[in-house]
């Protein structure tokens, strides 16, 4: 494990898929809000209190969480008075928690198991695999994008909704066809970068309705080129 001390509150700590399978741990399991993930957590906030003098002042403790190239996993601890330590992971996680289910359960209501995947119906179809990233400025979303790589096509588009005189910004991505461990993936890398996370078709609606389409189709590739 490699540690770095971003500044006075914040410290990162790059793990490797070995080192986590040594502590009886995947990938997926930070997308689970468990004790077994919670201890390992623990384990890391002590860990880097011994390799770059990282101490809890008392307050409450959240992390970030990025799946980096290369199998490696990024996590950012931070001493934040608005959130606590698995914070950020049960809001990513209430934005993938089904997954699997999700996507059986829209193919078995649809009928369409067997059909191709349709690169067509994001917003307009309201496919029930959908999945809403928010974010404060188009600058965090291109960061984002550029931070990933992309091993299969992600069907996603950019909204811009304006209210109460303020603008934020909406990355809507598709399941679409990729499977459990890209999409979690895929979304999993955002936590750094984004505000919130849900997979609320109404609210995709809503965007579709009030929002303006900043990018309406292949929106990460577009934007890891900017």
């Amino acid at each position: 494990m490699k540690f770095k001390r971003i500044n006075v509150d914040t410290v990162r700590c790059i793990v490797s898929e070995t080192e986590l399978n040594e502590n009886g741990l995947q990938m997926d399991d930070f997308l689970q809000n468990d004790g077994k993930t919670e201890e390992f957590l623990r384990k890391i906030v002590s860990m880097a209190e011994e390799e770059v003098g990282f101490k809890v002042q008392g307050g409450p403790l959240s992390v970030q969480v990025a799946v980096l190239p290369e199998h490696l996993l990024a996590l950012t601890f931070s001493e934040r008075p608005d959130s606590n330590i698995l914070n950020i992971l049960q809001n990513l996680k209430s934005a993938v928690d089904s997954l699997s289910g999700l996507g059986r359960k829209a193919e078995e209501e649809s009928g369409e198991g067997a059909k191709e995947p349709d690169r067509d119906t994001l917003v307009e179809g309201f496919d029930k695999r959908l999945y809403i990233l928010g974010f404060k400025n188009m600058d965090q979303i291109i960061e984002y994008a550029r931070s990933i790589v992309l091993e299969e096509p992600v069907v996603s588009s950019v909204y811009r909704l304006q209210e109460h005189g303020a603008s934020s910004y909406y990355l809507l991505i598709e399941r679409n066809g990729l499977c459990d461990k890209e999409i979690c993936r895929v979304i999993s890398a955002s936590v750094e970068f984004m505000e919130d996370a849900s997979a609320n078709i109404h609210k995709a609606a809503y965007l579709a309705e009030h929002g303006t389409c900043v990018i309406k189709k292949d929106a990460l590739e577009v934007l890891q080129k900017l």
